[in-house]
């Protein structure tokens, strides 16, 4: 039997609650060491046991994925929070897991930067959960996620070692790329002790403009106008009826995100303003663009029984969300739908458990027919009983399998929570 506490210290060490669950599995233990040896240690005696862990940092997004097949140990790293190295000049910052991504943001923005990475609740959001979820918002239309802005890991290995891959550099190709393997893994092939992104000016103007609609098709085509326009977006919405907090009431809504300096913000406002008039829209001006973006990025974590996300074509977006609100009233309930227009992204809210495996299986085999993805993003653990989370992973599954079995061979990380049970 492991002394956890002789491992970090008896304040540092308890036994799993409720609140420590992960969709609804128990940990028999929750422990947070405080330093990259520690980590080491733990992994070590979890792996000389036979045992399984998780790694969190806060618990924000531990509803994503599926159930772990098996939890002894919840590897909490909200101790982890130095911003090891900022580099302001070569615009990179190196940063522990466990710091959270609100905290990150104050530490950049005294140089006038940000990682311009906006998932939800950023104040509870740690580095290493960023990465291990490949976590992001409506800035990823026009910055990228985080696989274009990480350019260096640090993992703990299943023998305790830590791996290192690229570097703290932005112009850095040597070796493979691990770190990518890492992003979106949710934790399945080690443990994230520390991460380096490249970080950019952080625009000193942001506003937005809602375009009313008619119908999620109507926005959806009217987003596609706006991104081809010489607006340059810095994010681009599609909500659904009733699914966004400032605008056309319970209307569907085209919303652009502008950024820049005043100038630049100002002349984009008028070129959205201009598409508007010509297509016959109302537009309504927002000044407080952050605040809007924010409550729109929120959505994935607003209440509700599941959060589907589907990824399809950006000139099909407005067609699936029609079909989802359809799907949802031919079961007598309600969706609410939010879109990226620029990557395809739809995600929508279910408030009723019983709904969710019917509209799974009735949507996801047409989207998949046609190249199309649609996963259980975020559950209560009711809602995924007898649900497939993932969906067909494709022939990439064979590939995964034997990554995993090389990364993590006694299946001690996160067991069966990522794609096909891993």
């Amino acid at each position: 039997m492991t002394d956890w506490a002789a491992l970090v210290g008896p304040t540092w060490v308890a036994s799993g609650g409720a609140a420590d669950a992960v969709d609804g599995v128990v940990p028999a233990r929750v422990v947070r060491p405080g330093s990259l040896a520690e980590v080491q240690t733990v992994v070590r005696a979890v792996a000389e046991h036979r045992q399984a862990l998780v790694a969190s940092g806060r618990g924000a997004h531990l509803d994503m994925g599926a159930p772990p097949a098996r939890l002894d140990v919840l590897l909490r790293l909200d101790r982890l929070t130095r911003v090891v190295d900022h580099q302001a000049a070569d615009m990179t910052v190196t940063v522990e897991a466990g710091c959270p991504l609100a905290a990150l943001g104050a530490a950049l923005g005294s140089a006038g930067q940000w990682l311009s990475l906006d998932p939800p609740r950023p104040e509870e959001t740690t580095v290493g959960g960023l990465v291990a979820a490949n976590l992001s918002g409506p800035l990823r239309a026009s910055q990228g996620g985080v696989r274009d802005l990480l350019i260096g890991l640090r993992v703990v290995n299943a023998d305790g070692a830590v791996v290192a891959g690229g570097g703290r550099v932005v112009k850095n190709v040597a070796g493979y790329d691990l770190p990518k393997l890492h992003v979106g893994a949710l934790g399945s092939v080690g443990v994230i002790v520390e991460a380096t992104f490249k970080v950019r000016p952080r625009p000193p103007v942001e506003e937005a403009v809602v375009v009313a609609c008619g119908t999620a098709r109507e926005a959806a085509e009217t987003a596609l106008v706006l991104r081809d326009s010489d607006a340059a977006p810095l994010w681009l919405q599609v909500a659904g009826a009733g699914g966004l907090p400032e605008g056309p009431g319970e209307g569907a809504a085209a919303v652009v995100g502008l950024g820049g300096i005043a100038e630049e913000v100002a002349d984009a406002r008028a070129c959205v303003e201009r598409v508007g008039a010509s297509l016959g829209l109302r537009t309504l001006f927002v000044t407080d663009g952050a605040a809007l973006r924010a409550r729109l990025g929120a959505f994935a974590v607003e209440p509700a029984a599941a959060v589907l996300r589907a990824a399809t074509l950006p000139s099909e977006v407005g067609s699936v969300m029609e079909r989802l609100a359809a799907t949802a009233r031919e079961r007598q309930t309600v969706v609410r739908c939010l879109a990226d227009a620029a990557t395809g992204v739809v995600r929508a809210a279910l408030t009723e458990v019983l709904a969710v495996g019917p509209l799974v299986k009735t949507v996801r085999p047409d989207l998949e027919r046609h190249g199309g993805t649609l996963v259980v993003e975020r559950a209560v653990p009711d809602a995924k009983v007898g649900v497939d989370v993932w969906g067909d992973p494709g022939p990439g599954l064979r590939l995964m399998r034997s990554l995993k079995a090389a990364f993590d061979p006694g299946g001690i990380f996160s067991p069966g929570r990522y794609v096909g049970s891993l």
